[in-house]
């Protein structure tokens, strides 16, 4: 079974009405000026350079006008599956999320693994720009344990508190090397502007160990978040700065770079894809995406790979789940 078959039309996800900016209060206090360091795709040495030294990057029309329409029309789809469920769902390592939004009622947050569903969705995930920024980072072998989508829509309350990714990738023993063999890419399909929940980094964070234990209540949260993580690690507001990005641009950064975002207070909608790869040295999880450099595809949805759900060999059947608070349940 796969979702892909469930009935949508074509028109445009039917978007909540915003609420009005200013009708909530934000903790966000950076300067709207500043922002995150860019490249062209053709400047691999200076992207290198800067994931190492402060632990990001944003390459900047990686991906073509009509490509992002494209992107763009396929998570429209998967956006309106998911309301078209109503509730969290899963198969295997595919899920659903939607939460009962204090503001706006159902909304869908994200979804993991709709390359299974979406070719063009598929295609992205390995296509040779991807490989040709990974490569220089984690060599050619490459295995895939993210593959998401997530959805700031607007006048909701969906957020993502501050973390580092380490704390996703469990169990810990399955990620050898994980800082010098992972590397977390969102491909930008909407525009992250000032007002619509733009990622917030702090740059050089992945360079500093850790102070203090991640309050462990998960990842997405409603409202604004707490800077409570951001003060235990030895930051304050000023530290974090905005990767304001265009679509079709990518933006990467490092397990260990201290990251999240706002709520979406424009009346636009925010999506980012996001694809999380992995040295295949250091890690015998996830979808092979690049073998010596070429792109491989998914396997059917009813074949289990080993990712993050210990029990998929045994429990591959679809089932309506709770909503997750953490972006690998």
């Amino acid at each position: 079974m796969s979702l892909s078959n469930l009935s949508v039309t074509e028109q445009s996800v039917t978007k909540p009405s915003a609420t009005k900016k200013g009708d909530r209060s934000s903790n966000l206090k950076t300067d709207p000026s500043r922002s995150l360091r860019s490249f062209a795709l053709n400047e691999l040495e200076a992207i290198t350079d800067c994931f190492h030294h402060d632990g990001y990057a944003v390459i900047k029309d990686v991906f073509s006008t009509q490509e992002v329409s494209n992107l763009k029309r396929a998570t429209d789809r998967v956006k309106r599956r998911g309301f078209k469920l109503g509730r969290s769902f899963r198969q295997g390592n595919q899920g659903y999320w939607v939460n009962d939004d204090p503001l706006i009622g159902t909304n869908v947050i994200g979804m993991q693994w709709p390359s299974y569903d979406e070719k063009v969705l598929e295609l992205h995930r390995r296509d040779p720009r991807m490989l040709t920024i990974l490569e220089p980072l984690i060599g050619p072998n490459i295995r895939q344990i993210v593959n998401q989508l997530h959805w700031k829509t607007p006048g909701s309350t969906f957020a993502v508190s501050f973390h580092r990714d380490r704390i996703n990738r469990k169990p810990a023993q399955a990620y050898r090397e994980l800082a010098s063999s992972y590397v977390q890419t969102a491909t930008v399909i909407d525009p992250m502007t000032a007002d619509n929940g733009a990622l917030l980094l702090v740059p050089g964070s992945q360079l500093r160990r850790a102070r203090s234990t991640h309050p462990g209540k998960g990842n997405f949260v409603n409202g604004d978040i707490s800077r409570a993580y951001l003060s235990d690690e030895g930051y304050r507001e000023v530290d974090l700065v905005p990767a304001y990005a265009e679509p079709g641009d990518v933006v990467l950064w490092h397990v260990d770079t201290i990251h999240g975002s706002e709520m979406n207070q424009s009346s636009h909608d925010r999506c980012l894809y996001i694809n999380g790869y992995v040295d295949a040295r250091n890690c015998m999880r996830g979808h092979w995406a690049f073998i010596e450099g070429q792109g491989i595809p998914l396997p059917p949805i009813d074949v289990p790979v080993l990712i993050h759900r210990d029990d998929i060999f045994e429990h591959n059947e679809v089932e309506f789940v709770s909503t997750p608070n953490h972006p690998t349940d």
